[in-house]
């Protein structure tokens, strides 16, 4: 069997994304992702990948800014790596190189995807185990990177208004692969690494002073358990 005719999706948790305001926003496949020789055996990989989008925390966002906050703020992603021949198949020398293999390149894919949402300063800050909810041992590569907030405008007057000045904020993330059941398993995303607080003092009049603040009440430690729990999830 190739692994173009054995791919298929992984398992997400679905109770949990749905509980979470999380939606599917699309997935693609790479067949094959790569083609390697491993030892004494050729190696061909095929991804399948979902990706997931919480909603609730982009409609939030959007009502406390008057509709002006747009974006994609908090991603989520799950990917099942098929291989032929299978992991299982493989010499057990040649497993740890097969997974290393996948691993790079999920991680370049993971970066290019956050490049691609205007995501900047992307750096692997640290790597670490975690187990997943079946059991299995995961190595994850922890994030953290810089996205542009743009600039928002209120009104204040038919003719006068107020702009507040777009800046920069932080951004975590998570890329985790294990071995499972003869495939590998991708699974991570990225999230608000820090609250979003703005404010401008204008005076329209010599006489009149206005300070307008915006505090989103972002969390991203509990975004973070979230991730770390949908990940775990995966199989």
């Amino acid at each position: 069997m190739t692994a173009s005719a054995a791919r298929a999706p992984p398992q997400v948790p679905e109770a949990a994304l749905e509980a979470g305001g999380w939606e599917y926003i699309g997935g693609h496949s790479l067949d094959p992702a790569f083609e390697q020789s491993v030892g004494p055996a050729s190696v061909s990989a095929a991804f399948e990948t979902l990706v997931y989008e919480d909603m609730d925390l982009s409609e939030t966002l959007k009502e406390k800014t008057l509709g002006q906050a747009e974006g994609q703020f908090s991603l989520f992603f799950a990917t099942r790596v098929t291989l032929d021949p299978s992991l299982s198949n493989l010499p057990k020398a040649a497993r740890g190189t097969v997974v290393d293999l996948v691993e790079e390149h999920a991680r370049a894919n993971y970066e290019g995807q956050l490049a691609d949402v205007d995501v900047t300063d992307i750096e692997q800050t640290g790597t670490r185990s975690t187990t997943v909810d079946t059991g299995e041992s995961a190595r994850v590569t922890e994030y953290e990177a810089t996205i542009a907030f743009d600039e928002i405008t209120f009104p204040f007057t038919e003719e006068k208004e107020f702009t507040i000045e777009g800046q920069e904020f932080g951004v975590n993330g998570m890329l985790a692969v294990w071995e499972h059941d003869g495939t590998i398993l991708v699974a991570g995303g990225a999230h608000p690494g820090e609250n979003i607080e703005l404010s401008v003092t204008k005076e329209p009049t010599e006489a009149i002073e206005v300070a307008v603040d915006i505090d989103l009440g972002l969390t991203p430690d509990a975004y973070r358990e979230e991730l770390q729990s949908l990940v775990a999830g995966v199989e």
